[in-house]
């Protein structure tokens, strides 16, 4: 996972989604909190801070050509995913008003 070009692609799509549903998310951290994990950086919505982790975990078709003959195979490919970043005891930090 030490493509980092494609970390940064994975937060930018990210936080397009997160604008496009209408959600206010801007970049908390641009550095990984573990360059040999999934992670990719943090971001914060409406408050609240997330991490966002690059794993592969959509179902996707690939093309396979092998034979000579194409068939089409199931594989699970790349997308980004947010997780809550949470402190000790398990809570979630809300910087909010409040």
């Amino acid at each position: 996972m030490g493509n980092f070009a494609s970390r940064e692609r994975a937060v930018e799509a990210w936080m397009h989604l997160a604008a496009k549903a209408g959600w206010h998310a801007a970049r908390a951290s641009a550095a990984p909190h573990d360059p040999d994990d999934e992670d990719c950086g943090t971001v914060e919505v409406e408050g609240l801070r997330y991490r966002i982790r690059l794993t592969p975990r959509v179902r996707t078709s690939l093309a396979d050509d092998e034979g000579g003959t194409l068939t089409w195979r199931p594989v699970l490919s790349h997308a980004a995913r947010a997780e809550p970043v949470l402190e000790p005891g398990n809570h979630i930090p809300y910087g909010g008003p409040g």
